[in-house]
């Protein structure tokens, strides 16, 4: 082979899988069932499209080879298909984050509108014997994998269930990771009940593959 056509041959290679993932609902869905697989209704709700359009956009990213599907009874699942995956999305996430004022200006908007304290860092807590680590996701994400210790306190269930929580600890509650907002919903309600509450924005899968 020619260089010429090898080169050709790569960069074209890459710009499919690019394409594949350049858009918002795509990088969303990639972000989301890395949390744990997901059926495509659950994923429709979770980006705010039609069932029909996330089919579509998983269709897009199963032919790049990005996620893997699992049929069971009327219902398909998907999942990513290798970690890899996830540390591609990390990736642009966090140039993006190093890039755009935009990005770090809507976060810094969205914080202050919410009122709630800066996250604090993993390596910050570890090894605290002060600290309670509260995952809010739901409990089938925290089965399939958690932080170590982590508690699992669904963020619908945490209202009714609080008192189980110790009052004496510094509570961090952690979810989906840096754009995912039920953890910022839990902080907010412990606050509110006289509890020490900060969270992280440290997800489950960049603990894991990371």
């Amino acid at each position: 082979m020619h260089k010429r056509d090898f080169k050709d041959a790569a960069y074209t290679e890459i710009s499919r899988i690019a394409k594949a993932m350049a858009s918002p609902a795509r990088l969303e869905i990639v972000d989301f069932i890395a949390n744990g697989e997901k059926c495509v209704e659950d994923i429709a709700l979770q980006t705010g499209i039609s069932i029909a359009n996330a089919s579509q956009h998983l269709q897009t990213l199963k032919r790049e080879r990005l996620v893997r599907a699992r049929k069971h009874g009327v219902q398909v699942f998907y999942s990513l298909a290798s970690p890899e995956v996830y540390r591609a999305w990390t990736s642009l996430r966090d140039l993006t984050l190093a890039l755009s004022p935009h990005l770090r200006e809507a976060m810094d908007h969205f914080r202050v509108s919410n009122a709630y304290d800066l996250p604090v860092s993993l390596e910050e807590i570890a090894g605290r014997p002060d600290v309670c680590l509260l995952d809010v996701r739901p409990e089938d994400e925290f089965q399939k994998d958690h932080l170590p210790e982590a508690v699992c306190i669904p963020l619908e269930e945490l209202e009714e269930r609080c008192a189980s929580l110790p009052k004496d600890k510094l509570i961090i509650a952690y979810c989906r990771g840096m754009f995912c907002t039920l953890a910022d919903e839990a902080v907010k309600m412990l606050q509110t009940k006289g509890f020490m509450a900060r969270k992280i924005e440290t997800s489950v899968p960049e603990y894991a593959f990371l």
